[in-house]
């Protein structure tokens, strides 16, 4: 007779067993169809809609990236300053080729303007990843396991918004010459918004604004990086989290940097400002390296002293000094989120190297001594352990980091210690803690 645990771990294993029976039977479907496109290939043709790309996709994402990689989104929406390229995909057999032998011309027209492209080959021919399953490390082995279905090219030129644009949508027309022949492409709108139109959109709160900021550099949006300010700022509890305020000056000081017109804009709103959102203010303007003396000049002398008493920011690519490097850490994340750039992950990645400083400091923590003070083998050790957990969980939910995570352990410049720790990112028990993103 059955036991009533017999029954259920029967049941159990007769689940188990049907739900991966029925996994197999999909996994098999799905390398059916597969197997079935192989077999009946389609010549390569250029879809007839545009996509619209940021430029740093082109200028500074691609560049550091394979010839494989996660989809860029297509920029909607546009501030003064800012600057994009016009994207084709493409699909079929020959694809790469065939964009690499495609020109593009397109004409851009704004606020009774027409600016027009002459035809030019495209630049960065990439492969696009399936999108099949959701981004992770486990995920994005799968990914590259199966086929790509389309390549991606960018214009030659780009085309940036007027800085004194005010709201109203810009047309981009287009046509390609490709080996098949002459194509004329689909319209493509994008909504300009002026700063004035995107100062005045404010966020719910703090964490609103926050999460604004951590996906910033996927649709940039400068005009509401006041209003994000004034959400920030609002927040008395955050005014007590040091350190959390210096990493966030950081991104938003990155933000502003990118866009010339956004920062002047930004300034001009700040010195209206009192209080603490105007010293945070001219702390971020301080982070992207604009001048802030006219400003100053409006501040009491008591404010303007307290003000110029202040240290500054530290240089978070100075792995120099790791009594902080945490706060180093953070602050080159806040300049990824918002930029994209390559530069703080490589830079983050540069800290596995003090992998010995770990291993020392576990062994020592779990003997029957452990440390009882703080010494810079321990910062190091610290920041091992943080670079590690951070770049692995980004892997796991930015589709641009694990980009350029699989560049890094494929590129020659990077030492041989740092590729085996990228590696092992998913796997390394120093970098096993409960996600916090």
């Amino acid at each position: 007779m059955h036991t009533a645990q017999s029954v259920l771990s029967t049941r159990k294993l007769r689940s188990l067993v049907l739900g991966f029976l029925t996994f197999i039977g999909a996994a098999s479907l799905l390398v059916a169809q597969i197997e079935v496109k192989k077999q009946t290939p389609t010549r390569a043709k250029i879809d007839a809609h545009f996509t619209i790309l940021s430029d740093s996709v082109v200028q500074e994402q691609w560049v550091y990236t394979l010839k494989m990689v996660n989809p860029p989104e297509s920029i909607t929406l546009l501030n003064p300053g800012q600057c994009v390229r016009v994207g084709v995909m493409a699909r079929g057999e020959g694809r790469d080729s065939y964009l690499e032998k495609t020109k593009l011309s397109f004409r851009v027209q704004f606020s009774r303007q027409s600016q027009d492209h002459p035809l030019a080959p495209l630049v960065q021919i990439k492969e696009i990843k399936p999108d099949l399953v959701p981004q992770a490390s486990v995920a994005e082995n799968l990914r590259r396991s199966f086929p790509t279905l389309a390549s991606s090219g960018a214009s030659a030129d780009n085309w940036c918004v007027p800085v004194d644009a005010q709201d109203g949508f810009a047309v981009i027309d287009g046509e390609i010459e490709t080996p098949g022949g002459h194509q004329t492409q689909e319209s493509a709108k994008i909504q300009i918004e002026s700063f004035e139109t995107g100062s005045k959109r404010s966020f719910k709160d703090s964490k609103d604004a926050n999460n604004f900021l951590m996906h910033y550099y996927r649709q940039p949006n400068p005009a509401r990086l006041f209003p994000a300010l004034r959400a920030i700022a609002a927040d008395k509890r955050l005014r007590d989290h040091q350190e959390n305020l210096v990493s966030t000056a950081v991104t938003f000081g990155a933000a502003l940097k990118a866009n010339p017109a956004a920062a002047k804009d930004f300034m001009t709103r700040v010195s209206t400002e009192t209080g603490f959102t105007r010293a945070y203010g001219l702390l971020i303007l301080l982070a992207a390296g604009d001048d802030i003396g006219p400003v100053l000049k409006t501040m009491s002398e008591e404010d303007r002293q307290k003000f110029t008493q202040d240290p500054g920011l530290p240089d978070p690519y100075d792995f120099n000094h790791v009594e902080d490097i945490g706060t180093r850490e953070d602050m080159l994340w806040g300049i990824f989120m918002t930029t994209g750039d390559f530069a703080p992950l490589q830079q983050i990645a540069s800290a596995l190297k003090w992998r010995a400083d770990w291993d020392d400091f576990d062994k020592a923590r779990k003997s029957t001594n452990p440390p009882k003070q703080w010494t810079p083998a321990i910062g190091r050790a610290v920041g091992y352990m943080a670079a590690g957990w951070s770049l692995g969980s980004f892997q796991r939910s930015d589709p641009l980091a694990a980009d350029y995570i699989e560049f890094m352990i494929a590129s020659p410049d990077t030492p041989q210690d740092i590729k085996s720790e990228l590696t092992g990112l998913s796997t390394n028990p120093a970098f096993k803690q409960e996600d916090k993103k």
